[in-house]
């Protein structure tokens, strides 16, 4: 064998297969340097055009796209309850810091050192909801971050009390839990806007709203919540508008959530705001609950087709 050919056969027992494949070409490239016999010549053109066509059609590494790796961020690591009308939250063991439009009360021994801080990303937080909400609080409220035994994170928004709660522990860290802070203050924004009737508004309008208010918090990176449910529906993770997330876990509710979120950025940058507002007064709790051919002249299901369309333009 000649040493040039000997040394890339041995060679490509060690190496990845696009190696092995090249090798027999070489081989025969060298066997057809020392002899012009045209057998040879036609066995080396095949041999070429053989390895190209493996090398085509043979299986590489998994495409490194956003759509084929994309993973819903777990934003919420356990179902978020609703607080019932008149429920009280639960005493903390914890100071209170007045901001300018709002209380922060943190759990004593949660984020350590890290006051100021959670103080400053909370109200950034608040200027930021509200401005893309589209109104402030009426009064003052409170942000709580209590302590999660199981160092679990979720939210539970006491609005007709004026008290957002997070759950939340040392090992998650303090930015996580102020996007989920960012979701429930938009909740006390939308007690604020429509009054007791937001206490039994429609759940796709209510978690939609208080996801979309939060924008930037939980959008991951993405630029809107369309680009997002277009790679979450990429993914094949996709559910009608009016399922309920109740026993299917919190991947499904996550999910959910994002969907109706790009479904409330659709119905807001397509129709007039005051069809929204009258909409979301007209709900009564269940998602599809709300009055849709009332505020806008078309049941749910024409207003979900249209909004798929959107999403997957």
């Amino acid at each position: 064998m000649h040493p040039v050919a000997a040394t890339v056969a041995q060679q490509s027992e060690s190496h990845p297969q696009s190696l092995r494949c090249v090798a027999p070409v070489v081989y025969l490239y060298v066997m057809f340097t020392y002899s012009r016999r045209p057998q040879l010549q036609v066995l080396f053109g095949v041999a070429v055009v053989s390895v190209f066509v493996i090398l085509l059609l043979r299986p590489g590494q998994p495409a490194q796209s956003l759509v084929t790796n994309w993973r819903p961020p777990p934003m919420l690591g356990s179902i978020e309850m609703t607080a019932p009308p008149g429920a009280q939250p639960p005493a903390v063991s914890g100071a209170t810091v007045p901001l300018d439009a709002l209380d922060v009360q943190l759990a004593a021994q949660l984020y350590t050192g890290q006051r100021d801080a959670l103080n400053a990303e909370v109200a950034a937080a608040y200027s930021y909801v509200s401005e893309r909400f589209g109104s402030p609080a009426n009064a003052r409220f409170t942000a709580t971050f209590e302590r999660e035994p199981g160092c679990g994170i979720h939210g539970l928004a006491y609005t007709d009390v004026r008290n957002m709660h997070v759950y939340t522990c040392e090992g998650i860290e303090r930015q996580r839990a102020v996007n989920i802070m960012a979701h429930e203050i938009v909740h006390q924004l939308e007690h604020d806007r429509y009054g007791a009737a937001h206490l039994n508004s429609d759940l796709i309008l209510s978690e939609g709203m208080a996801t979309y208010g939060a924008g930037k918090y939980w959008l991951a990176g993405q630029p809107d919540f369309r680009s997002f449910v277009k790679n979450q529906r990429a993914a094949g993770v996709a559910y009608p508008l009016a399922t309920h997330y109740s026993g299917l876990g919190v991947a499904a509710m996550n999910a959910l959530y994002y969907q109706w979120a790009s479904f409330v950025e659709y119905l807001l940058e397509t129709y007039p705001r005051a069809q929204f507002d009258a909409l979301y007064i007209s709900g009564a709790g269940s998602p599809g609950s709300a009055d849709y051919s009332g505020a806008y002249g078309k049941p749910l299901a024409d207003l979900e087709r249209e909004w798929v369309a959107w999403v997957d333009r």
